[in-house]
């Protein structure tokens, strides 16, 4: 559990900076709506997957089950918040995370063999 803390906390502050960023530039008028959701996406992909790569570098072996205990700490939390704020659950929003955990796990398989680099 120790190992998924420091990659968990890395991702959440990449994830609130991230979030305040874009939607700053939203906001202002920089980024037109349908820009605004491409790029949430792919940036939430790409954390995912930096999370997974972090987590396959602090693991021994396993990478892809690693991967998967990471993403389902870092699910767990977005799918609070997505029920606190948000107040519905589709199947839109599943295959979301289904995407988001094979990102962080196919991260953390890379992760693992990356790791004497």
């Amino acid at each position: 559990m120790k190992k998924f803390i420091k990659p968990t906390l890395y991702s959440l502050i990449a994830f609130i900076i991230f979030t305040f960023i874009i939607t700053l530039f939203n906001y202002i008028g920089i980024l037109p709506y349908k820009l605004f959701k491409i790029i949430r996406i792919i940036g939430i992909i790409i954390i995912f997957f930096i999370d997974g790569f972090l987590v396959g570098k602090e693991s021994n072996k396993k990478g892809w089950l690693n991967g998967l205990e990471g993403s389902l700490i870092l699910l767990i939390i977005f799918a609070i918040f997505n029920l606190l704020f948000n107040g519905n659950f589709s199947i839109k929003t599943l295959i979301g995370y289904v995407v988001l955990i094979v990102i962080s796990i196919l991260g953390s398989m890379l992760g693992i063999n990356k790791k004497n680099i």
